[in-house]
């Protein structure tokens, strides 16, 4: 690379460099004024606890999706998707799991069992050793 391309490299990436610092300047002014980006939340912590209610009671989670309604959003006035539901149980259960004992993400679906507390014995094959599948070359 000659001289001027070089120049120019470090140039740009200085400007990149105040680019990320003004961004994360912004990031914090807005977390201080309590905006937080990204999408926001389909299901509030009311219908959470609505469906958390349901749900002890039963009730399967493709009626408790039926029962919801969206409050805010392009999507008001109609129901949240089935994963949406899944999801918001999943992560509350996660929040309010002990220390120190695992909550699969998948734990309050029908169907699945959730990892566990010891994982399974790893097969024979698996520390075989790799006689057939060598990376060095076969001579012939």
């Amino acid at each position: 690379m000659t001289l001027s391309g070089q120049l120019q490299a470090a140039g740009v990436q200085l400007e990149r460099n105040c680019i990320r610092e003004k961004t994360l300047e912004g990031q914090v002014t807005a977390a201080a004024k309590g905006n937080h980006g990204g999408r926001p939340k389909v299901i509030d912590d009311d219908m959470l606890t609505f469906a958390r209610a349901l749900k002890d009671k039963g009730v399967p989670v493709p009626e408790i999706a039926k029962k919801l309604t969206i409050k805010t959003g392009k999507n008001a006035g109609q129901h949240p998707s089935v994963a949406s539901v899944y999801r918001a149980l999943a992560e509350a259960e996660a929040t309010e799991a002990p220390a120190g004992q695992r909550s699969s993400p998948r734990a309050g679906r029908p169907g699945w069992t959730s990892p566990g507390p010891a994982a399974a014995p790893t097969p024979s094959w698996w520390n075989a050793s790799p006689s057939r599948f060598s990376t060095a070359r076969a001579t012939r």
